[in-house]
């Protein structure tokens, strides 16, 4: 027989599992598809500059973020291209899932968190037997799909304004934590890293912010910004 710790210690990897699931794409799924997952997945703690996926290389794992902050990018022709940063409630490795053997970007932990990590082997198991989980993730790769193709419409139709507050609301949906202000995100951006993932510059960035900053809509604590007035700060993208 278990003993008591042993359950407890059960019960809270089961309890941190259904945290990370309740956030990401398969949130909607229920038992028994629901319990599948859960026991081929496991918890991972990830440390600063861990590389979950590796370009080039065969990706194993499918992995749920729960807390932290994860960079994709791409390297071609010897320029490295931002595909973005993903947050709590994202999928990394999904590529695998629609055949590719090969990972074509990789992911590394910027900020430290966890995540619920689930082998290929198993997954590939669960899709063949199990349409709810086949159904869910082909829905989350759709969205993914979508969610890259209104990016890249932003980088070809919208200005750089445009693109910093559209930044700025989806950065306050995965990082955002009540502050006396408003809401922090609380993934530590650089105005470099920001200006990367727009298509802009430092300076530019650093400038809009502090217009931003002006205007009574964002704010800034300890290096992290502050959303003021979310309301607003929608109304401007939409009338910019």
């Amino acid at each position: 027989m278990l003993g008591v710790e042993a359950v407890r210690g059960e019960a809270s990897q089961h309890a941190e599992k259904e945290r990370i699931l309740s956030r990401s794409p398969l949130a909607r799924l229920t038992s028994p598809s629901r319990q599948a997952l859960l026991e081929i997945g496991r918890i991972e703690r990830l440390a600063r500059r861990q590389t979950l996926v590796q370009q080039g290389a065969p990706t194993r794992h499918l992995v749920l973020l729960g807390a932290g902050r994860v960079k994709v990018e791409r390297a071609a022709d010897g320029r490295v291209f931002p595909l973005g940063h993903r947050g709590p409630g994202d999928l990394v490795g999904e590529g695998a899932l629609a055949g590719a053997a090969i990972a074509a970007e990789s992911a590394t932990v910027l900020d430290e968190g966890d995540a619920l990590v689930m082998p290929l082997a198993g997954l590939d198991r669960l899709l063949v037997a199990d349409p709810a989980i086949r159904d869910a993730l082909a829905a989350a790769l759709v969205a993914r799909q979508l969610e890259t193709e209104a990016r890249l419409g932003s980088l070809l139709l919208c200005t750089v304004e445009v693109r910093l507050v559209d930044f700025l609301r989806a950065a306050a949906r995965r990082w955002g934590q009540p502050h006396a202000a408003g809401e922090l995100v609380s993934a530590p951006f650089t105005h470099a890293d920001i200006a990367l993932l727009i298509g802009s510059t430092r300076e530019t960035v650093t400038l809009l912010l502090g217009k931003l900053k002006r205007a009574g809509l964002i704010s800034f604590d300890r290096r992290r910004i502050v959303i003021r007035d979310a309301e607003h700060l929608a109304t401007r993208a939409a009338s910019a």
